[in-house]
């Protein structure tokens, strides 16, 4: 049986499309993200491992010269099992991108909005301040802390004012 060029072409241009819907498939099955991708990517890995051979079938058939029948029939096979099965690995990466965030990212979410709100609350309240691991009576004299902290000083010499104690 003589095999024309047309038909060796024709598949070789099928395996050359098939290659590039599996590197598209591959990037949106990376997109999708674990845990909701895990079977896809094992579905996927298959089919890279079917591509594989389909590849080595091919040039082995055409390497030899003229391929035989049974040869290109289990290529013709292979080739269309590959491409029934990269359409449903396809539809399913499509279902999955529409679908709802999953509870996990939406809890990470939260709990990245809830630190921020956090942040900014205790960069408003402190400043550029940090009093943590700091004390205030160390290292200070009463007129610095008096200044620091914008309380009144009296005098040197005087007793400083009372507190009212009908306030208290």
């Amino acid at each position: 049986m003589t095999i024309s060029s047309e038909w060796t072409s024709a598949v070789a241009e099928k395996i050359a499309e098939m290659e590039r819907k599996l590197a598209a498939l591959e990037q949106e099955i990376e997109e999708i993200g674990q845990p909701a991708a895990h079977d896809l990517k094992k579905r996927f890995d298959a089919l890279r491992v079917e591509e594989n051979a389909l590849k080595r079938n091919f040039e082995e058939s055409m390497r030899r010269g003229e391929p035989d029948s049974v040869r290109l029939e289990k290529i013709g096979k292979l080739l269309q099992h590959m491409e029934r099965e990269e359409s449903s690995v396809e539809h399913e990466a499509d279902f999955l991108h529409q679908s709802a965030p999953s509870s996990v990212t939406l809890a990470a979410k939260a709990v990245a909005g809830m630190i921020d709100l956090y942040r900014r609350a205790i960069a408003r309240v402190l400043g550029d301040h940090h009093p943590l691991g700091e004390s205030v009576f160390v290292n200070h004299s009463h007129d610095a802390l008096a200044a620091a902290y914008g309380l009144e000083t009296p005098p040197s010499g005087e007793a400083p004012p009372e507190p009212d104690k009908a306030a208290g």
